[in-house]
C-alpha cells in the first residue's frame, strides 16, 4: 500500500483525525510517520475546500519550526481524496501512557519534562505559532529525559461547530484540555496553550484530570466556572509551591494567568530549585582538595567570561547554584539535547565527546577540576554541541540560567555580555576564514580558466 510516494509499513494508531501510519520514504531513504486527515464528507464543497486550505496553511507555518523538541513536518499532500501530513517518525511513548502508570517517572523528572514542554511552546509562540491542542497524547517522551511535541497548528483545521456535536474526549482540541476562550470560540493567543499546559501538568503530576464531567455541557461549565482541588491536596507529595504555580496557569481569566509559557517554565524551575537547594549535598568532605579561592582563581585565569568578575561575585554565583554528583560513566548531558545549565568541575574528570557517526564518538576534550563547560546554555537553549560524560566520580557546580537571572540579574547580565562578546569574536573569525577561503577559490577558478 502507498500514500503518495510513501510505502506504508504499518499502522501506528488511530485518532479523531484519522489513521497514523509508519512509512518508508524511498526517495530520501528514511522512516516517516504519515497522519491522514479525515474531513466530514457532509460538509458543503466550499467549507471543505476552505478547511483543506487552512490545513495546508497551518502545516506550512508549523513546518517552519526547527527545534530538537518539535516533531518536524516534511510534507503535506492529497492521495485518492485523502489529505495527509508527513512528519518525523518519533520513537517514544505518549505522555498519556506515563500518566496511566505504564512508565514510572519521579515527580522531579515529570516537572523537568513540563519545563521542557513549556519552553518548546514558548519557542513556537515567539514565531507566531499557537499549538491549540496541548494534551498528553501530543507529547512524546524520549530517552535522556527529552520530549517531542507533536501536531503544531493542526487543531485549527477543525471548526468550532464540531465542539457542540461531539462526545467528550473525541474531538481534536480535546475539551478536557481546552481553555475557556477556546470553548467560547474567541480569538486564541499563546495563553490558550498556557492554560492547556496547566491542565496537562495537573494531570501529569496528580494522575487525575482537573476538570471531569459526565457530559460535555457539564465539562464546559466546570472549565468556565469551577476551580479544581489544588494538586498538593490531590497528591500530598507535591510541594505547595508547585501546586500554586500550576493553579496560576489554570486561571480562567487570561490576565491572571502566566503571560507566557516561559514564565510558567521559570516559575516551576524556581520552585524545583528551592527544593533541590534544601537537599543538595555538602561537598566539603567529598571534594578532596577543594578550595574556593583556588577554583575562583582558575576560572578567572582560564575563562574570559569570568575574568572581570570579582571574587565576591563568583562566590555569590556558587552560593545560589546547586552541587551535582556524578559517578564514573554517568552522562551529564547528551549531544542534541536542550538544557539551561553550565557546569564547573569541583572534583573529578569529564570527557567531552562528539558523535561523528551513529554510535561512534570521538573525544574532543578532557576536563579537570577548575574547568567549565556547557556555558552556551546560559545564552541560548540551542541543542548541546557535544556529549559530556563523567570519566571519574565527579562533583560539579551547576549554574542554572533561570535561577541566576531571577536571583542575581546584574550578574546574569554581566555573564550574558561576556559570553556574547566571545561568541561575536568567534563569528568574526569564522567570517574572516570564510572570506579567505572564498578568495582562494576565486584564485583557483581564475587559474583553471
Amino acid at each position: 500500500m502507498k500514500i503518495g510516494r510513501y510505502e506504508i509499513i504499518g499502522e501506528l494508531g488511530k485518532g479523531a483525525m484519522g489513521i497514523v501510519y509508519k512509512a518508508q520514504d524511498n526517495i530520501i531513504d528514511r522512516i516517516v510517520a504519515i497522519k491522514t486527515i479525515n474531513l466530514d464528507k457532509k460538509l458543503i464543497k466550499s467549507d471543505r475546500s476552505s478547511m483543506i486550505n487552512r490545513f495546508y496553511q497551518e502545516a506550512r507555518i508549523a513546518g517552519r519550526l526547527t527545534h530538537p523538541n518539535i516533531a518536524t513536518i516534511f510534507d503535506v499532500g492529497t492521495h485518492n481524496d485523502t489529505n495527509y501530513i508527513v512528519m518525523e517518525f518519533v520513537e517514544g511513548i505518549p505522555m498519556e501512557l506515563a500518566i496511566e502508570g505504564k512508565k514510572p517517572i519521579t515527580l522531579h523528572d515529570k516537572l523537568r519534562l513540563v519545563i521542557l514542554t513549556a519552553n518548546v511552546l514558548h519557542y513556537a509562540h515567539q514565531r507566531g505559532v499557537i499549538h491549540r491542542d496541548v494534551k498528553p497524547a501530543n507529547i512524546m517522551l524520549l530517552k535522556h529525559s527529552q520530549i517531542k511535541v507533536m501536531d503544531f497548528g493542526i487543531a485549527k483545521i477543525v471548526s468550532h461547530e464540531e465542539l457542540s456535536k461531539t462526545a467528550v474526549g473525541t474531538i481534536l482540541g480535546t475539551p478536557f484540555y481546552m481553555s475557556p476562550e477556546q470553548i467560547a470560540d474567541n480569538p486564541l493567543d499563546r495563553q490558550t496553550d498556557v492554560f492547556s499546559l496547566g491542565v496537562l501538568t495537573y494531570e501529569f503530576i496528580t494522575g487525575k484530570k482537573p476538570f471531569i464531567a459526565d457530559n460535555l455541557p457539564s465539562l464546559i461549565e466546570k472549565i468556565n466556572k469551577h476551580d479544581p482541588f489544588p494538586p498538593h491536596k490531590v497528591n500530598n507529595h507535591i510541594p505547595e509551591r508547585i501546586s500554586t504555580t500550576v493553579m496560576k496557569a489554570l486561571e480562567k481569566k487570561k490576565e491572571k494567568r502566566y503571560a507566557t509559557a516561559a514564565d510558567f517554565a521559570d516559575a516551576i524551575e524556581i520552585s524545583l530549585n528551592h527544593t533541590e537547594m534544601k537537599t543538595t549535598q555538602d561537598i566539603g568532605g567529598e571534594a578532596k582538595g577543594y578550595n574556593k579561592q583556588t577554583l575562583i582563581g582558575s576560572l578567572k585565569e582560564n575563562y574570559t567570561f569570568f575574568s572581570d568578575f570579582t571574587d565576591d561575585e563568583i562566590q555569590t554565583i556558587f552560593k545560589i547554584s546547586n552541587k551535582e554528583v556524578y559517578s564514573a560513566g554517568d552522562e551529564i548531558f547528551e549531544e542534541g539535547t536542550v538544557g539551561s545549565k553550565m557546569y564547573i568541575i569541583i572534583n573529578g574528570t569529564v570527557s567531552i565527546l562528539k558523535e561523528f557517526k551513529k554510535n561512534e564518538y570521538s573525544l574532543l576534550n578532557t576536563l579537570n577540576a577548575g574547568d567549565c563547560f556547557g556555558e552556551m546554555a546560559i545564552m541560548d537553549s540551542s541543542p548541546r554541541f557535544a556529549t559530556a560524560k563523567a570519566t571519574t566520580d565527579c562533583i560539579l557546580i551547576a549554574i542554572n540560567e533561570v535561577i541566576l537571572r531571577y536571583s542575581e540579574p546584574k550578574l546574569c547580565l554581566k555573564l550574558y555580555k561576556n559570553l556574547a562578546s566571545i561568541l561575536l569574536e568567534k563569528l568574526k573569525k569564522s567570517d574572516t576564514s570564510a572570506n579567505t577561503l572564498m578568495d582562494k577559490l576565486k584564485k583557483i577558478k581564475e587559474i583553471c580558466s
